[in-house]
C-alpha cells in the first residue's frame, strides 16, 4: 500500500488537531484549578508526588514532568510556599532533594482528582471506548515515532 504525502497546511491536519487540542485541555483545567489558586503545570508534580508515594527525588520530578531544574525549582518553590510540598535534603547527597507532598498537598490531589475525573467524562462525552482506545494507540505510536527522530533526519532542519 502506497502512502499518500500528509500536508500540515489544512485546518484538520493531525498535528494542529492535537496541538489546538492539547491547548485546550490546558486552558480548560487551568480554570478548573484556578479556584485551588494552581496551575496544570503546578499540579503535575503533585499528581507525581502522589503516584510516587508522596516522596520522589526532584531530579526524577523533572524527568518525569518534561521540565528543565530552573523550570522545576520555580514551580516547587511555588508549591512550597502554599504548603503543598516539604523540601528535604537528600543526606547522602547534600546537592539532591527529596519532595514531600504534605498532607496540605495530599488532600489537594484528592480533590482535584475527583474533578478531573468529572471533567474527563464530559469531555469524552459521545466517544465510546473503542474509539478512545484508537485514540489512545494513535498517540502513542506518534510519540514513539517523535522518540526516534532527530532532527538531523527531517530535510531542511539542519542548523544553517
Amino acid at each position: 500500500m502506497v502512502q499518500q504525502m500528509r500536508t500540515c497546511h489544512s485546518d484538520d491536519a493531525l498535528p494542529r488537531l492535537i496541538y489546538q487540542t492539547s491547548l485546550r485541555l490546558q486552558i480548560h483545567a487551568d480554570k478548573v484549578l484556578l479556584p485551588f489558586g494552581i496551575t496544570l503545570e503546578q499540579f503535575q508534580p503533585l499528581k507525581i508526588l502522589e503516584r510516587g508515594g508522596g516522596a520522589v527525588g526532584q531530579r526524577q520530578i523533572c524527568g518525569l514532568a518534561g521540565k528543565t531544574p530552573a523550570n522545576m525549582t520555580r514551580i516547587l518553590d511555588r508549591l512550597a510556599g502554599k504548603n503543598f510540598i516539604e523540601r528535604r535534603q537528600d543526606p547522602e547527597d547534600r546537592r539532591a532533594f527529596t519532595i514531600v507532598l504534605t498532607p496540605v498537598g495530599r488532600e489537594l490531589v484528592e480533590q482535584v482528582m475527583g474533578l478531573f475525573t468529572s471533567y474527563l467524562d464530559q469531555v469524552l462525552t459521545g466517544i465510546d471506548e473503542a474509539d478512545e482506545a484508537v485514540c489512545r494507540r494513535v498517540l502513542r505510536r506518534i510519540s514513539e515515532n517523535l522518540d526516534r527522530i532527530a532532527p538531523k533526519d527531517i530535510p531542511g532542519a539542519e542548523p544553517g
